[in-house]
């Protein structure tokens, strides 16, 4: 059983963060880590592979990025400090090559690094969207009839954000593959150890993210230390975080006709050897019916995902 920099255990059930831990990875979280280059190398090599495998079609590709960014992000690992390229980046400069762009960023600091990509790409084709990503994805996804389009969306926001009301949107065009970093400790964080820390807030993140209040029913079960009397101490959760992701998990595979298991990202170390606190889920999911299209779409993620 390892633990964490902070010194928390992360095999046993109780391998939550608490919140002044969590405050630190916060600020962490002004650079990427290792966890950054996984989910950035992983797009790229899929970027290549989708439009390489439809080029001798006429499809229209679509690149989309919910949560853009700059462009460009700072990574801190084993205490180095670098500049890498970001998603949208990374999706530009993808041979061969979509043909129409879009970047959805709602922080106008990061829209104008987003805007300058114009000038420094003027044979794309970029629409820029300031938006709530949610809002601006159902807008996207109504835009198109998806008959002669296919698409590629990156889901990566910071924290419980991607409204499952989205999800079921992108999977009703059923020509968008997605790949989705879920916030694995934005789900163990909220989903507190005993219920009556559950505050109408984070029962209404959980219910928007997952979709339903199964999640209740799921990971919560009667105090076992109710006294005789009959006193109640209140509900605890008795799943640990392993058992949260695999509710995720079924739920994402009972939306989208086919969904990989999650790559777990962590804190620390490399694919290979991680080590530190589970951050993140990175899923891929593809919406397209036919079990010809999602088949090819989802060998192909998983191969990169064994290589990572």
């Amino acid at each position: 059983m390892r633990k964490n920099p902070m010194g928390k255990l992360i095999d046993g059930d109780d391998s939550l963060l608490d919140n002044d831990e969590f405050d630190k990875l916060d600020d962490q979280h002004s650079f990427g880590g290792p966890w950054t280059r996984i989910k950035l190398e992983a797009l790229e090599k899929y970027l290549v592979a989708f439009n390489t495998a439809l080029s001798k079609q006429s499809f229209t590709r679509l690149y989309i990025d919910a949560f853009a960014g700059t462009g460009r992000c700072d990574i801190k690992v084993e205490g180095e400090k670098k500049t890498v390229d970001g998603s949208a980046r990374r999706a530009l400069a993808t041979n061969p090559a979509f043909h129409k762009f879009y970047f959805i960023e709602l922080r106008t600091k990061k829209l104008a690094a987003l805007n300058a990509l114009g000038a420094e790409y003027p044979d794309k084709t970029i629409e820029v969207i300031k938006s709530d990503a949610n809002a601006a994805l159902k807008t996207l996804c109504g835009r198109y009839q998806w008959r002669s389009e296919r698409a590629v969306l990156f889901l990566d926001p910071f924290g419980m954000h991607v409204e499952w009301s989205t999800l079921e949107a992108i999977a009703k065009t059923g020509a968008v593959d997605v790949w989705y970093l879920f916030p694995y400790a934005g789900l163990y964080r909220q989903a507190a150890k005993n219920a009556d820390a559950l505050d109408a807030d984070k029962e209404a993140s959980l219910t928007r993210v997952l979709g339903t209040d199964e999640w209740r029913q799921a990971f919560y079960a009667q105090n076992p230390q109710s006294d005789l009397f009959g006193s109640n101490n209140g509900d605890v959760r008795n799943t640990d975080h392993r058992q949260m992701l695999q509710f995720v998990s079924k739920r994402l595979k009972g939306l989208f006709p086919a969904v990989t298991d999650p790559k777990v990202l962590y804190q620390s170390g490399d694919a290979k050897n991680p080590s530190g606190a589970p951050l993140f889920a990175l899923y891929f999911a593809a919406s397209n019916p036919a079990p010809k299209a999602h088949g090819l779409a989802t060998k192909i993620a998983n191969d990169i995902l064994d290589t990572l």
